[in-house]
This record gives structure tokens, sequence and C-alpha cells, in this order.
């Protein structure tokens, strides 16, 4: 599936429950751009999208300068929150932010909930089935 047709799903984000942990929910381009978003804070929503694709872009970078390769999935802990994303396709990403009681399981859970209205669980762009399991 092209995330260009994304609007055909209708909400991929219906996943999400508003009064759980997260604070927002976003399928975005590399660029920023969204193709859809959730958030509890309305003016979070100008702001956000551009800074998650920039941390994402950011890790990357960091990981390909030191000669690792490039992760497909991302877990960052903050004082107050977490942040868990991961790649969609080459051009996309899924960016999900929670209060840092949500913890990363069920970040997980609920970006493979996602995961699976984008691509019908079936797989990526790349043609593997996508892989966001728990860490052991």
């Amino acid at each position: 599936m092209v995330l260009q047709d994304v609007s055909r799903l209708g909400s991929v984000l219906s996943e999400v429950d508003p009064d759980g942990p997260l604070e927002a929910a976003l399928l975005l381009k590399r660029t920023g751009v969204v193709l859809e978003a959730w958030t509890r804070h309305p003016a979070a929503g100008e702001i956000v999208p551009i800074m998650a694709a920039t941390m994402m872009a950011s890790i990357e970078s960091v990981c390909s300068a030191l000669g690792s390769s490039v992760p497909e999935t991302v877990s960052v802990e903050a004082d107050g929150c977490r942040i868990f994303g991961t790649q969609v396709e080459p051009n996309a990403l899924l960016v999900l932010v929670g209060r840092r009681d949500a913890g990363e399981g069920y970040l997980r859970h609920m970006a493979r909930r996602i995961l699976s209205k984008v691509n019908g669980g079936i797989g990526t762009a790349r043609g593997r089935k996508t892989d966001i399991l728990p860490r052991f």
C-alpha cells in the first residue's frame, strides 16, 4: 500500500484511545508533512510533527556517522514522556508520544495496532513483515 492513498483507509489512528496515556500519534512523511495526526493538545499539532521527523532524522544521522545501521525503530524516554518512532516505509514514519507511565510495551502494542491498519499486517514497502516486538 502506498501511503499517499492513506485517505482511503479512513482513520488509521482510530485505534488511539482519547482517554489513554498517549499525548500524540503521528503518521508522517520524513519531511514532517502530516498524513494523519492525533494530539491531545491542539496547539502541539503545529510543532510536534516537524520536530518528530527531525528527531528521527537526527538519530539516523548519528547512527550512520558512527558506522551503525539506521534503526527502524527508536524509543526515547524523557522526564515526563516516552517517544516511540518506527519507519512505515522508506519515506514515512509513525511516531507515538505518551506519558512516561504509558510504558514502552504499550507504545509498541499501539504501533502494531496502527500499522496493521496501514499495511494490513502484510509488510512494509520493503516487502517484509513489520516487526515491532517487545525488547527482552
